[in-house]
């Protein structure tokens, strides 16, 4: 095994080709006995851990996920989004609004690699997340109108330029991981997790582990430095629409399917909004613009795998520490 330090990354050379989930768990330092719950919600499964004496804010908790849900789903037609779309104007939604503002703050953050207006080619051309898939041509693909800001928020209304597709979910989960997090909060629980599929949020000290596609092997494990930690993964995970080449990621600046990275994970003590929509972003990027990204935002800590199955990782030390775990496929 060898490691190769790049400046704030280290390379390390392992036989693994993408990590698709993570695993997460309390450290267990207190005699508290924890409620795990899950539910099926926003296209995924919505786990939360709490102590038991909170088991109601539990159930409170997924209420509030089934109101965003209904806020931002594109797949429930009575959703506001999927109104949204449809008609290009709906009157005020909160969780829409908040969540379109901040993808245009990220929009801008990224240098226009996480787009949600990508929906007029994931959701209209290429159909991710419905029954059938479609392959689209070149030109299908350059004819798609994609312009964050064609999305005007009033006090009174939300309206879209006519064939923008909004597509919230390189985002959507993240902010409702935050949402959960902050009416905890305001519920005076400080100890508990909250995962809605690869983005998770720690209200204490916590071990995050890194999962192999192909087995149930974990190959890291990441444990929180202080008593806060906000997680987001983005990959391909064998998502796809008609071929394998074919997957959900999409660089909104070239309309094509390129990647350079099977995934990326990072870490920070901020939001999970923020990183969820880096984490999409960096996603598409191509390498060194990923690179020179990560370095600029120290704040991040990073666990990202190539194509060609290399870890690269940093801006780790001061958020969470990490092991690497005999790991070998079969």
């Amino acid at each position: 095994m060898k490691f190769y330090i790049l400046s704030i990354l280290i390379v390390l050379h392992i036989p693994i080709s993408h990590v698709y989930a993570l695993d997460a768990l309390l450290n267990q330092g207190t005699p508290d006995v924890f409620i795990k719950r899950t539910r099926s919600l926003m296209g995924t499964y919505a786990t939360i851990s709490l102590p038991q004496e909170n088991n109601s804010q539990i159930s409170s908790s997924f209420e509030l996920v089934q109101k965003i849900e209904d806020s931002l789903s594109t797949y429930n037609p009575d959703a506001t989004l999927s109104k949204l779309n449809k008609k290009h104007k709906v009157e005020y939604d909160t969780f829409l609004a908040e969540s379109i503002a901040l993808s245009k703050s990220y929009y801008l953050e990224t240098d226009g690699f996480f787009d949600i207006t990508i929906g007029s080619i994931s959701k209209k051309l290429y159909h991710f997340g419905e029954e059938k898939t479609y392959s689209p041509s070149t030109a299908e693909l350059k004819k798609a109108h994609l312009n964050i800001n064609g999305i005007h928020i009033d006090k009174q209304t939300i309206q879209s330029d006519k064939n923008i597709v909004i597509d919230l979910g390189g985002i959507g989960k993240g902010y409702a991981v935050d949402k959960i997090a902050n009416y905890l909060k305001e519920q005076n629980i400080s100890k508990g997790i909250i995962a809605l599929s690869g983005d998770i949020q720690c209200l204490n000290s916590c071990d995050i582990y890194l999962q192999s596609p192909y087995s149930d092997q974990t190959f890291a494990k990441v444990t929180s430095k202080s008593s806060y930690l906000s997680v987001s993964t983005s990959g391909t995970y064998r998502r796809y629409a008609t071929k394998p080449e074919e997957h959900h990621l999409i660089n909104p600046k070239t309309a094509l399917q390129g990647r350079d990275f099977a995934s990326v994970s990072l870490f920070t003590t901020a939001n999970n909004a923020k990183i969820d929509a880096y984490a999409t972003a960096l996603s598409v990027m191509p390498k060194a613009e990923a690179i020179a990204f990560l370095k600029e935002n120290k704040d991040i800590g990073f666990v990202l795998v190539d194509k060609e199955g290399k870890i690269l990782y940093g801006n780790l030390t001061d958020i969470v520490a990490i092991e690497w775990l005999d790991y070998k496929e079969t």
